[in-house]
């Protein structure tokens, strides 16, 4: 069976399919990091959460980029491994958001916000000045390299709150929402942060616009997605069992 899907897919993709290929290292990739994260799945320690199956992906993915034979023929060009990346980020926000709770949300609109902002501010600014005077950098690459660190990793913390959501931890008050919403504004805002000031870096134009165009970006971002939201709203099906099929497929 393993031979003749491999049959079929070297007919459709022809040499990507083999050592070097695109789609070779896609299948390498995500075979190593599926076994790497049931390995450190299996991995119990008393009185702790279970360790999170990022962990294990990313030593596979550590281990495949930095064995020299392995390295030479699993390779994926940017276009491929961006594209992926994007498409990744959005499945995972997109479950974050299917399962948010708007009342407790509205409750904690302003408890969201701070707990968003405060944390990525600070510790970009704070990244910015150790890297200014004990390294040298430049301010712009210093708060390049600030909101970097500064992002919450929405591939570690979702599922981490849909564990302890399904426990049934902190549900009355609304923190599996909270830190879902917060967590996805504070990557909204240090992706904001991390272009402006990678285009103020390399930009020869004026410091004033490129910051106004990465509002702007945001700004357009948030109108997009009102318009949307509103259209589900008011033109959703009446149907509420096609409304559960649909939203367990997408999750």
């Amino acid at each position: 069976m393993i031979v003749l899907l491999c049959a079929l897919v070297w007919l459709d993709y022809g040499s990507e399919v083999l050592p070097g290929g695109n789609v070779f290292g896609i299948i390498v990739v995500c075979s190593c990091a599926m076994i790497g994260g049931k390995l450190v799945g299996l991995i119990k320690l008393p009185t702790l959460p279970p360790l999170p199956s990022l962990l294990g992906m990313l030593l596979a993915g550590f281990l495949i980029r930095n064995i020299p034979v392995i390295s030479d023929n699993v390779q994926i060009q940017h276009e491929w491994s961006s594209s992926l990346r994007s498409i990744a980020l959005s499945i995972v926000l997109v479950r974050a958001g299917l399962g948010l709770d708007t009342k407790a949300l509205k409750k904690l609109k302003g408890v969201c916000v701070r707990l968003a902002m405060g944390p990525c501010l600070v510790e970009a600014c704070a990244s910015a000045l150790l890297a200014h005077f004990l390294m040298g950098l430049p301010w712009q690459w210093g708060f390049i390299l600030g909101f970097v660190l500064g992002a919450a990793s929405p591939a570690v913390l979702t599922p981490s709150i849909l564990l302890l959501k399904k426990e049934g931890y902190g549900v009355k008050k609304g923190i599996p929402t909270l830190l879902r919403a917060a967590g996805s504004f504070d990557d909204i805002l240090a992706i904001t942060g991390f272009n402006t000031c990678l285009g103020i870096a390399f930009s020869t134009g004026s410091t004033v616009v490129n910051v106004l165009s990465g509002v702007l970006r945001v700004l357009t971002g948030v109108a997009t997605g009102s318009l949307l939201g509103l259209f589900i709203q008011y033109f959703s099906s009446s149907d509420q069992v096609k409304e559960i099929i649909c939203e367990k497929v997408m999750l």
